[in-house]
């Protein structure tokens, strides 16, 4: 391909081997073209670097021997120093003849060296991202392959990005001369087939790695890549032949990559072209008739016909269709433990129906909702479940769908172990496993078991959810062994918290908490359970509150909470209040409807001192005795970034009334309901949505409530007893009083929308995140308007650190800010640091 890596092919080097081993004995070749040679001796000629040694070792050919000229020998002697990739020709000759035999010269040329590549002409790619396709390492041997390797890499590279029409042309240097400076060295370099090109590469003279440089690189090449980027290219017109069932709009709407120009609005969608998406695009369309009934339906032929300046395509794709099949039967056979009736109904598809290849092959081996037959057998023992579906046309439209079951044997489940626990004791772990010695096998409990480690948030979730996360061994054939492996990771955590606000400046929390503790072995931890201390603040003393909590979630060796907390609390921002007390919880994991319910009762002493009410608050002291009731239904996959699955909390708090002492009268409640769900069949990228309702009222009318009963709204909901709402200062959305000053509700009410991007989740998790909410807070019932919302958009971003937490930002631009505090709409940054989803 290029001239200075010219490679002599191997008749040539054959014909040279004839010429110099029989130039001096002509006529006796002539007679006995066979005759055999001892070889007396053996030298090298022409390397560099390779050792002679070496080079012969490798060439096979060994002093004693006896050769043929010409002969098997010499020739499998080149083809094996060819092979060794170094030399750009290789030749054996007859260097000596005597009576006794002959001396062999074997003469080489090597390829040169790598020193440094030159990129030039790239404005579309980085030259650190195009260097790092330069599959050269310096002072490796350069060859022919190796830059046509590197070349075909860096179109790849730009063909990714819609260059298809790239040129990259390779060009190389040789050593010219050095200038040596103080503080450098610079070196000429010229371009081999132009002398008039050349180039000038600085070394500094102090680097350590260029000892004796000029020695090291006289003799290597500088390889300079001249890249012509062109334009990129897009699709002109999608064209289709032979589809006469769906037409041509409906088609296109199936390739998602591969797109004509779009409307102006469309600003998502792009037409610029790229082979693999286009080769993945006429999968989906064939999917798209198979889901359809059309089980023929090919692509004939596809072409891309590129413009006269190669920057747009017409692409041509010539169609099959074939006939639209409906379902007459399924055919079951081999199944002994479930009927076919039964079998049939799990499979969503009926007598009739038009055959859909993709739902059939889902509800038999694998969907979502894991109700397919697969499952069922999975869920129930039948570890080595196998089946086979065959089509049979009966019909020019129809076809039976004969599945044939093989069940065999059912499995319990042996030893479970657990690997990689450094810290966390065994019991943590197997109390929540669903997976059981002696049960039989259950590949759901298997899943339940992995989330249920996850949600601990002791663990690896990638690796647990990884295919190393779980394995299984057959014992013997009914019983399997599982082990789930493990991989530690911190989860105490400093419970910092940073937020600022022009309302209350810098505000936040900072404190410990160990959620893996154990009272048994305090220094060993590992026990589960989770003790925290906090100090809630704002700056100047605005407000300030300690708590101190115990939790043990597993009482008794049963799924039975208990938790103890205590608190003291001090507020002095436009009314003056402290509050000290205490909390007992006592919870429940339930089995009823499902075992991912919980349920959970408190009960809370509370001593108020309201000092200055600020006209609104009645001041004095009081004393508060409350019992409150929580259920909630939490089925998540990840704790950390969550990407499926929902959370539903429903409380109740009743303070005083006709059951309980103390002098302040009221009931509360609280539903929050959140959702994810993933997109793109992936886990890094999540659709997460909330919708936050509260109400409160009082049981005696003109009862003391405290402030932080009330619902306060807007900011990053770092302040106390305020529910976020970005783009709004902390606490401005709600009621206010006569002077302005924002009071509290006993309504509230806010519906968030995100989409989340992990862009990494392990060993630190980052998150990219847009969002768009609205929310309020209303005096009372009878002033509530649910449309009458603060809306709010804008984006951010969290990165855990541990054992800090979640850090990030949230910069949101609030719609309707001057109706809240006058102020006109801007975008504003909130500060997150330790509070996380």
């Amino acid at each position: 391909m290029l001239r200075f890596f010219q490679i002599k092919n191997l008749s040539v080097c054959f014909l040279l081997i004839y010429l110099f081993a029989f130039g001096n004995f002509e006529g006796f070749a002539q007679a006995n073209k066979l005759k055999s040679f001892k070889i007396l001796g053996i030298s090298v000629e022409g390397n560099v670097s390779a050792d002679a040694n070496t080079i012969i070792v490798n060439s096979g050919l060994k002093i004693g021997d006896e050769i043929q000229i010409p002969g098997d020998q010499t020739l499998n002697a080149i083809r094996r120093l060819w092979s060794l990739n170094i030399f750009s020709d290789v030749q054996i000759l007859s260097e000596k003849q005597l009576n006794e035999g002959i001396f062999i010269l074997i003469k080489v040329k090597e390829y040169p060296r790598f020193e440094k590549v030159v990129i030039e002409g790239n404005d579309e790619e980085s030259t650190e991202d195009l260097e790092e396709k330069v599959n050269l390492i310096r002072g490796q041997i350069i060859t022919p392959q190796k830059v046509t390797s590197s070349i075909s890499k860096i179109k790849k590279l730009y063909e990714k990005d819609g260059y298809l029409n790239a040129e990259v042309t390779a060009k190389y240097f040789t050593f010219v001369n050095a200038d040596t400076s103080e503080e450098t060295i610079s070196v000429t370099w010229r371009n081999k087939d132009d002398f008039s090109d050349e180039y000038v590469l600085d070394y500094p003279t102090d680097d350590r790695r260029y000892n004796n440089l000029v020695a090291k690189i006289k003799d290597r090449i500088l390889l300079k890549l001249e890249i012509v980027e062109n334009n990129k290219v897009h699709v002109n017109e999608i064209r289709f032949h032979g589809n006469l069932a769906v037409d041509d709009d409906e088609l296109k709407d199936q390739m998602s990559d591969t797109r004509e120009p779009s409307a102006f609005w469309k600003f998502w969608q792009s037409s610029q072209f790229d082979f693999n998406d286009y080769k993945k695009d006429k999968e989906e369309l064939i999917k798209y008739y198979q889901k359809n009934g059309f089980r023929d339906a090919e692509i004939l032929s596809d072409s891309v016909l590129f413009s006269d300046d190669k920057e747009l395509v017409d692409i041509v794709i010539n169609l099959y269709e074939g006939p639209q099949y409906k379902i007459r039967n399924f055919i079951w056979e081999g199944n002994t433990i479930y009927p076919d009736d039964f079998l049939t109904s799990r499979l969503e598809l009926n007598k009739g129906d038009i055959y859909n290849y993709e739902k059939l092959q889902q509800n038999l081996r694998g969907n979502e909702q894991q109700t397919d037959i697969s499952s069922l057998y999975l869920d129930n023992g039948y570890l080595m479940f196998n089946l086979k579906t065959i089509e049979k046309k009966v019909a020019e439209d129809s076809v039976d769908i004969i599945i044939r079951v093989d069940e065999k044997n059912r499995f319990k489940i042996g030893n479970v172990d657990i690997v990689g626990n450094d810290k966390t004791m065994d019991k943590v772990i197997r109390r929540e496993l669903y997976s059981v010695p002696g049960d039989y096998f259950n590949r759901a409990f298997l899943l339940r078991s992995v989330q249920q480690l996850a949600n601990l948030k002791y663990f690896n979730v990638e690796k647990l959810y990884g295919p190393q996360g779980i394995g299984t061994s057959i014992a013997n054939d009914s019983t399997v062994n599982i082990t789930f492996n493990v991989e530690e990771k911190s989860s105490d955590f400093l419970n910092a918290s940073v937020g600022y606000s022009g309302s209350f400046g810098f505000s936040g929390a900072i404190g410990v908490t160990l959620s893996n503790f154990s009272l048994s072995h305090p220094f060993s931890l590992g026990g589960g359970q989770i003790v925290s201390f906090n100090w809630q603040f704002g700056v100047g003393n605005t407000f300030r509150t300690f708590s101190l909590g115990f939790t043990e979630p597993w009482m008794f060796g049963s799924p039975t909470l208990f938790g103890v907390d205590i608190f003291d609390t001090r507020q002095q921002f436009v009314y003056d209040l402290q509050q000290t007390g205490g909390t007992i919880r006592l919870g429940r994991r339930l089995k009823w409807p499902d075992d991912f319910f919980n349920v959970q009762g408190t009960f809370k002493y509370q001593r108020n001192d309201v000092i200055n009410g600020a006209g609104f608050y009645a001041e004095g002291k009081t004393t508060q005795y409350s019992i409150g009731a929580t259920i909630s239904r939490r089925n998540i996959d990840n704790p950390i970034f969550p990407s499926q699955g929902s959370s539903v909390v429903l409380s109740g708090e009743l303070s005083g009334g006709p059951l309980l002492p103390g002098n302040v009268d009221f009931y509360k409640f609280n539903l929050s309901a959140e959702w994810y769900r993933r997109l793109f069949n992936t886990n890094r990228i999540t659709l997460y949505t909330i919708a936050d309702v509260g109400y409160l009222e009082e049981l005696t009318r003109g009862t003391n409530i405290q402030p932080f009963e009330f619902f306060f709204m807007g900011g990053n909901g770092l302040v106390i007893a305020t529910t976020p709402l970005r783009g709004y200062e902390d606490r401005t959305v709600g009621p206010k009083d006569q002077i302005g000053q924002v009071i509290g509700g006993r309504v509230k009410a806010r519906f968030t929308t995100e989409l989340r991007l992990a862009v990494t989740l392990e060993p630190m998790p980052l998150y990219l995140l847009a969002f768009a909410e609205a929310g309020n807070v209303f005096e009372n019932l009878g002033t509530t308007d649910i449309f009458n919302l603060r809306r709010s958009a804008g984006f951010g971003a969290r990165l855990l650190i541990n054992p800090i937490g979640l850090i990030g930002f949230d910069v949101g631009y609030g719609f309707d800010r001057k109706q809240v505090d006058g102020i006109e709409p801007e975008w504003l940054f909130h500060f997150q640091f330790g509070k996380g989803f």
